[in-house]
């Protein structure tokens, strides 16, 4: 059976939904900015292109942000 990746998961290679991940580069959408050095966590993960939907963890607001955008905390 083959995998349809049109859906949306909460994991994906190496990361998974509650992960922390650290903003390495500015982002921009119409509801606002995320800035370099943000901490944001994973809520889920949208395939095809692959991009991650994040939540700002100091305002509370999602973004969606392609995947060399941020990088995973430890």
């Amino acid at each position: 059976m083959k995998k349809r990746f049109n859906k949306v998961s909460t994991e994906h290679w190496n990361a998974k939904a509650g992960d922390k991940f650290k903003v390495i580069k500015d982002h921009h959408e119409v509801n606002g900015d995320l800035s370099k050095d943000s901490i944001v966590i994973l809520i889920e993960i949208a395939h095809f292109p692959t991009m991650y939907r994040v939540k700002d963890l100091a305002t509370s607001k999602l973004y969606t942000v392609p995947v060399h955008t941020v990088e995973k905390m430890i």
